[in-house]
Parts: structure tokens; sequence; C-alpha cells
């Protein structure tokens, strides 16, 4: 006996198979927008990673050239003084022709020998936990003096087509009007930072 499927029933069944395969790709959809959201949180998470990083490097060149300065008491005023422009001091470092006079570590040296001594060792090692480091310092050890540490800051850089480039964004130079966090990560003029640079600003008072 042959049966009938009445036609109401066959139009039911494809509705339903309609509704199912639109249902998968919703499915799909959110899925995809939720795989994006992942990618982007971990991009956030390497940037504060890194900003992290940099921020340990930071404090401790800082408190490395503090320690340096206090050690060595009977240097003049201006011993740790450090006016070279970072191209120069970079094609120095680049260049491995940064060297001191004398090797303080196994030599007899007098307070100016020793504060160069300790500069040159400060600026390597600066350079050997932050990239495309250098330093900037003025003032005097009376008033205390002022220091910058600068580095190639990688956040501020783009690829395109696997090659990297500097964002268009300038180091933010020192005008002497600043106050709060702008001064303290603003960078020397006469140091001419170039783009993609960032300067962090201290005191180091012996």
């Amino acid at each position: 006996m042959k049966v009938q499927i009445p036609k109401s029933v066959r139009t039911g069944r494809r509705a339903i198979a309609g509704a199912t395969l639109l249902e998968v790709l919703v499915a799909i959809l959110i899925l995809s927008i939720g795989l994006l959201g992942v990618a982007g949180l971990q991009a956030a998470s390497l940037r504060f990673a890194q900003g992290s990083w940099a921020r340990a490097g930071v404090a401790s060149a800082l408190s490395s050239l503090a320690e340096r300065v206090r050690s060595n008491p009977d240097s003049s005023t201006t011993a740790y003084l450090l006016g070279a422009s970072y191209a120069a001091q970079r094609t120095a470092i680049d260049a491995s022709s940064l060297t001191s006079a004398k090797n303080c570590d196994s030599e007899v040296c007098d307070p100016a020998q020793l504060a160069e001594f300790q500069m040159v060792g400060w600026r390597l090692a600066t350079d050997a936990s932050l990239p495309g480091a250098a330093g900037f310092v003025t003032g005097d050890r009376a008033t205390g003096y002022q220091a910058t540490i600068m580095w190639f800051d990688r956040s501020y850089t783009t690829k395109s087509a696997g090659v990297e480039a500097l964002v268009t964004s300038a180091a933010k130079q020192c005008a002497g009007t600043e106050t709060g966090i702008a001064e303290r990560t603003c960078c020397p003029a006469a140091a001419n930072a170039p783009d993609g640079v960032r300067c962090t600003n201290f005191t180091v008072v012996p």
C-alpha cells in the first residue's frame, strides 16, 4: 500500500533543514569573532609584557647609576656628565669604540678616571638590558644629576611585508614646560632622540 506524505509535512522538513544550516553559519561567525578577540588579547598581553620588561631595565639602570655615583664621593661635581647626542652614542657603542683610558678593576685609578670607567661600564650595561639604549646626564653632584635613559621602543614600530619600519610619531622632546608624567618621559632636546626612541628622566642625588 502506498502512503502519500502530506505536502505540509514535506515543506516543514525543508524548513527545519534550512534553519539548521543557518544556525551552523551563525555559530561559525560567533566563533570567528571570539577567536579574533582572543588574538587581540594575546597581542595586548605581549605589549604589556614588553612594557614591564622595559620598566625593569630602566629601574635597573637607574639603580646602577646611583650606586656608581655614590661609590666615588671624591669625584668632581661634573664627573658623571654625559652630553653626547643619541646618534653619537649609538655610533660609538655599535662600533665597539666605547672604552675608558684605564681599567679600574685591575688598575689604580683616581676619582676622575674611576668616574670615566664607571660611566663606560654603565652605558654598556644599559645597552645590554635595553634595545638601542643610550644615556644623557646633566646637572652636578651638589644639586643632583638629571639623568635620562633612552631606548628604542618596538611598540613604536610597524611591519609591512615583513619589513619593520618606524611609526611616524616623533620622540617627545622636552620643551621645559612639562609637568608630571610628561616631564618624566620627554627626551632632552640636546640628545636629539630620533623617532622610535622612548625616554625616562630621573634625578640622582648622591
